[in-house]
């Protein structure tokens, strides 16, 4: 299984190396606005490689999102709009209303599993990534009724 991290930061490097861990997935692509930050993600074994987003969407089975809400409202809509069916799209966002928003009534909203971890720290980048950073925490679901349930067991699988 391939996974897309769009954010290279600490919550989806963390994401990343947490999976790649626990034997989740085999490979991990990443992409991030900050090529340093991609490049470090790279270097720290992160991710496997930097990648445009087409060819994220192309390869990867699961595509998570870890960028800042008013950046992810902007992207979401466009990632699903070229996302097959077997693909599953989630975030890590904390304010859900706007990125449910910007998504409703979207014909692959069934695809987009809506999630806020509950962990995090003071700190940023890549080099902030901790493995094991949600372990014993709690993640929310929102509008999980909308999302197909492969989509959310596999979801709930990544925590």
């Amino acid at each position: 299984m391939t996974v897309g991290i769009i954010g290279t930061g600490l919550i989806g490097g963390s994401i990343a190396i947490g999976l790649r861990e626990s034997g989740f997935a085999d490979s991990f692509l990443g992409i991030d606005t900050c090529e340093k930050n991609t490049a470090k993600a790279v270097e720290l074994g992160l991710v496997d490689e930097a990648v445009v987003l087409d060819e994220m969407l192309e390869r990867c089975q699961i595509i998570v999102v870890a960028t800042p809400v008013d950046a992810l409202v902007k992207l979401l809509p466009s990632i699903l709009n070229n996302i097959g069916e077997g693909q599953t799209v989630l975030d890590v966002g904390s304010t859900k209303l706007p990125i449910l928003q910007a998504i409703a009534g979207h014909p692959k909203r069934h695809r987009f599993v809506a999630t806020h971890p509950m962990a995090g720290t003071e700190y940023s980048g890549p080099t902030a990534a901790i493995p094991k950073l949600f372990d014993g925490k709690c993640c929310v679901f929102c509008e999980a009724e909308k999302s197909a349930p492969d989509a959310v067991e596999l979801a709930l699988k990544l925590y």
